[in-house]
C-alpha cells in the first residue's frame, strides 16, 4: 500500500478510537450500506453479529499490516477469492468505501479532520482497486 508515514500514523490514531465501538461500528456500516444498495443485504446472513465482527477484524488486519505489503497482498487476494463469487461490480466497492467513510466520519467527529479523511480514503482507495482487480471485476475506463 502506498501510504506516507502521516497517513499511516493518522489511520492508526482515529483505528484505536474505533476499536473499542467495533460492534456498533460495523452495524452502522451496514445498515448503511444495505441503504445505499439494498440488493446487497441478500449476500448476507439474517443474523449480523458474526459479519459484523469478522469486518472488524479484517479492518484492523489492515491497519496493523499497512508496511507489509506481502502480507497485505496475501489478505487482499484471500479477500477478493472470497468475494469473487459475487460478481460484485465497481460501484458495490465505492459504496462500500463510502460507507466506511461516513462510518469512521461520525465514530471520530471532530477529530475526523481533513487529514484523517485523505488518509482513510487513500487506504480505501488502494484496498478497493486491488479487490476489484483481484476479484476478475473490471474497474471502469
Amino acid at each position: 500500500m502506498h501510504l506516507t508515514e502521516d497517513q499511516i500514523r493518522l489511520i492508526r490514531q482515529s483505528y484505536r478510537i474505533l476499536k473499542p465501538e467495533a460492534d456498533e461500528l460495523s452495524e452502522k456500516f451496514y445498515n448503511d450500506l444495505f441503504n445505499r444498495m439494498p440488493k446487497l443485504r441478500a449476500f448476507f446472513p439474517q443474523n449480523m453479529s458474526d459479519q459484523g465482527m469478522r469486518f472488524m477484524a479484517a479492518i484492523g488486519f489492515l491497519v496493523d499490516n499497512m508496511h507489509d505489503e506481502e502480507v497485505l497482498n496475501r489478505q487482499l487476494e484471500h479477500l477478493a477469492t472470497g468475494h469473487a463469487p459475487f460478481k460484485l461490480q465497481p460501484a458495490a466497492y465505492r459504496e462500500m468505501q463510502e460507507a466506511l467513510i461516513d462510518m469512521i466520519t461520525t465514530a471520530l467527529g471532530a477529530k475526523f479532520t481533513n487529514e484523517v479523511e485523505l488518509a482513510w480514503r487513500s487506504a480505501f482507495d488502494q484496498i478497493c482497486d486491488a479487490m476489484i482487480e483481484k476479484s476478475g471485476t473490471t474497474l471502469p475506463a
